[in-house]
């Protein structure tokens, strides 16, 4: 049998799971491809991004779709802007 504080946390880990998946969920439908791969991580209440992207607005972007996910969650963007570098491109 589980004591009170083990069930407890067993609840917040489910519920913690549910906000990880819901604020990833948005992230690949926020239309910005760069977003799909972020790292996310729901502690109690805060909300850990983390990754690379390749613009501030991609950064700034992630961290409000979480914010609206989870409004009262604090949000610790971890996210790194690492631009390509020069000749890394495709094209002409």
């Amino acid at each position: 049998m589980l004591k009170e504080s083990e069930n407890k946390r067993t609840a917040d880990d489910s519920c913690d799971t549910q906000m990880e998946r819901a604020v990833r969920q948005h992230l690949v439908s926020s239309g910005h491809c760069g977003l799909r791969d972020l790292q996310v991580r729901v502690d109690q209440d805060i909300v850990q991004l983390a990754g690379e992207v390749s613009t501030y607005f991609l950064k700034q972007t992630a961290q409000e779709v979480a914010r609206v996910v989870c409004p009262d969650y604090q949000i610790k963007n971890s996210i790194i802007v690492r631009e390509p570098e020069a000749g890394n491109f495709s094209g002409s």
